[in-house]
């Protein structure tokens, strides 16, 4: 059988389909992977058609021969899911399915542009609907696929996760039947062409400069967070074994291959939820094996309530250069609205000092902060604030507007309170790059290289400056220069060369 799997992401690592292509292979299928990023990445333009359709009839002739079709979405790369869908059933017979974390939280909307959605992990779910279609079985009980019968439904329950993570193999890297949308047309995607995009291809490659090849060593995250969808995943299966570790030796070789064939690559980006949550001793297996046969810089994400001086110890002297982790707000209420209440202030710092003392052997840290969030009051953006003016220099901060995303508590709640009015430009076409441009947002933004002086951000802070700078009045002021920062920043990334979008993940 063959397999056609496509994926729209600004970027070429595509970690689910590249290991699904993977696993098909290593049971004796064909598999074809087409990357058309999109070409809006996180900057999206509402209304406005994704792809070019030139670029789409390019894709019929590769497809023509593909017994299934599998597309990867996330909730802001749905319309251009249903424009590839479309353009795909126009010219091609083979059935598409869909996947990823879109189609996982609402399949039933998926369904009325896909024949079959895949709910959850994909790898054994899509083996398995393949290998009944190559015996004219039918799959329509195959669990974690939902399908349409007659006009009717499907829903087949989860399958149990599994535990054993190295049954998959490494991401599927080789260049054999991968194209890519490349300077307008679709093209093979070559050694050179995966050289070129990896260079580019990560937000920290232009930070740490030098070439990045992305990897998970694990499943799931530790953490309820209200906006976070693993919440709701967790739930799918009643919370048991969310949170799966592939072994050691399973990502030592994976790397190793990674140091032959892509030798340019100058890091490696463990983009695990929380691969700081890793047992005490399997940190020490992994730290000691990386250090011995990797030997390369690395950067992870690590959540405050796992991080400790011991583990930081060992990651860094393994290569730990640097690190991301979500601190989200300052304000007591928001964080319990986020269910993060044991991730208080006090915890913050102590998280924050920690960190500070390997300063002098990492580059600065990146601390997320989430913005606009619809129950948020100016006095608690001002204690965010006032948190950052206490954050040990040097660091930098990434400030994410929140999207509610569907399947969230926060999406539920908002949805209820009467939030949402709008879900295709509140929650489908809203980047978390499209902050409101407020006066206190604009202080974040200042903020964000680490370098702003506290003693001025807390005068900016104080009760007559805001008073007047947030004022009515002054809103258009503010958002006229707020705009007009954010378009020279963007112009600055594009010129070195820097990609603007943002990588997708739930920062814990």
């Amino acid at each position: 059988m063959k397999i056609t799997l496509i994926s729209p992401y600004p970027d070429i690592t595509a970690f689910g389909i590249r290991t699904i292509s993977a696993y098909l292979k290593q049971h004796e299928h064909k598999t074809q992977l087409i990357f058309i990023p999109d070409p809006y990445g996180d900057n999206l333009v509402f209304g406005v058609k994704r792809y070019d359709d030139k670029v789409l009839e390019d894709m019929i002739p590769l497809c023509s021969d593909s017994d299934l079709i599998g597309i990867t979405l996330m909730t802001n790369f749905y319309e251009g899911a249903v424009q590839i869908t479309k353009k795909l059933k126009s010219g091609v017979k083979a059935p598409v399915i869909w996947g990823g974390i879109h189609a996982t939280i609402r399949p039933e909307e998926s369904l009325e542009h896909a024949d079959m959605v895949c709910v959850g992990d994909g790898e054994e779910a899509v083996l398995e609907v393949v290998s009944r279609m190559e015996k004219g079985e039918s799959y329509c009980d195959v669990r974690n696929i939902w399908v349409k019968e007659n006009g009717d439904i499907v829903r087949n329950l989860p399958r149990n996760l599994s535990r054993d993570l190295d049954v998959y193999p490494r991401p599927d890297y080789s260049p054999e039947e991968q194209h890519i949308l490349h300077e307008g047309k679709i093209k093979p995607l070559t050694y050179d062409l995966i050289k070129k995009y990896l260079e580019r291809g990560t937000v920290l490659s232009g930070y740490l400069k030098k070439t990045g090849y992305q990897t998970m060593t694990g499943r799931g995250c530790s953490h309820k967070c209200t906006y976070c969808i693993n919440d709701t995943l967790k739930g799918m299966y009643n919370n048991e074994n969310y949170l799966r570790w592939r072994s050691t030796v399973h990502v030592i070789d994976e790397l190793l291959w990674v140091k032959e064939n892509l030798p340019y690559v100058g890091f490696i980006w463990i983009s695990d939820d929380a691969f700081f949550a890793r047992p005490k001793k399997n940190l020490e297996e992994f730290c000691k094996e990386y250090k011995e046969k990797i030997n390369l810089p690395f950067s992870c994400l690590a959540s405050l309530i796992t991080i400790s001086e011991e583990k930081m110890e060992m990651l860094v002297d393994a290569g730990l250069v640097y690190l991301q982790m979500g601190v989200e707000t300052g304000s007591a209420k928001i964080q319990e609205l986020f269910n993060r209440k044991q991730m208080n202030n006090e915890r913050l710092m102590k998280a924050f000092n920690i960190i500070n003392k390997y300063k002098d052997r990492m580059f600065p840290p990146s601390y997320d902060f989430i913005l606009d969030v619809p129950y948020e009051t100016d006095e608690d953006k001002i204690e965010s604030l006032k948190l950052i003016a206490r954050i040990p220099k040097p660091f930098h901060l990434q400030p994410f507007s929140l999207v509610l995303y569907p399947g969230t508590k926060l999406y539920e709640m908002a949805k209820n309170d009467g939030m949402i009015r709008d879900e295709k430009k509140q929650i489908y076409e809203k980047s978390y790059t499209m902050r409101d441009p407020s006066y206190l947002n604009l202080l974040i933004i200042l903020s964000r290289n680490g370098r702003f002086p506290s003693p001025l951000l807390k005068f900016l802070l104080s009760s007559p400056t805001v008073d007047i700078f947030n004022s009515k009045p002054m809103k258009p002021v503010f958002k006229w220069f707020y705009t007009g920062l954010r378009n020279t920043y963007r112009t600055a990334k594009k010129l070195a060369g820097i990609p603007i979008w943002t990588p997708l993940e739930a920062h814990c």
